[in-house]
């Protein structure tokens, strides 16, 4: 999900189409795709209008966030796709910021698990459903 001004402007939510083998590959996965469709928003953005700051892609998941800042090669996640690491050049190229969040602040969950009312209360204000 992409915020943009305090309101979602962008979200996608589907099956993968791999099989992920780890909960971090499942991550690197989603993250690789938000990368894409930050990158490809920030330049339709810069078309238009001046922009302040780099897109930050938050994700919940510690070993996702090493992966995709650290370029050394991983024995535990040798298995992982070359085409999965599109976030990784583009952290390190300084094009995207990745930020930790805490699980009970991912707002894409809302898309993908079933949440609570209270919770769901929060996401839809944090994404500007009001």
């Amino acid at each position: 999900m992409v915020l943009y001004s305090g309101g979602a402007i962008s979200w996608f939510s589907q099956r993968q189409t791999v099989v992920a083998t780890s909960t971090t590959e499942a991550e690197i996965i989603a993250a690789n795709e938000c990368a894409r469709e930050a990158i490809w928003l920030k330049r339709l953005f810069l078309s238009i209008t001046k922009l302040n700051g780099t897109p930050t892609l938050q994700v919940d998941n510690t070993a996702a966030i090493r992966l995709a800042e650290n370029p050394e090669f991983h024995r535990r996640t040798k298995h992982i796709n070359i085409k999965h690491f599109f976030i990784r050049e583009k952290v390190l190229e300084k094009e995207l910021l990745i930020q930790q969040v805490a699980t009970e602040h991912q707002i894409a969950d809302i898309l993908t698990k079933p949440v609570f009312k209270p919770r769901l209360l929060t996401l839809c204000s944090v994404i500007g459903l009001y």
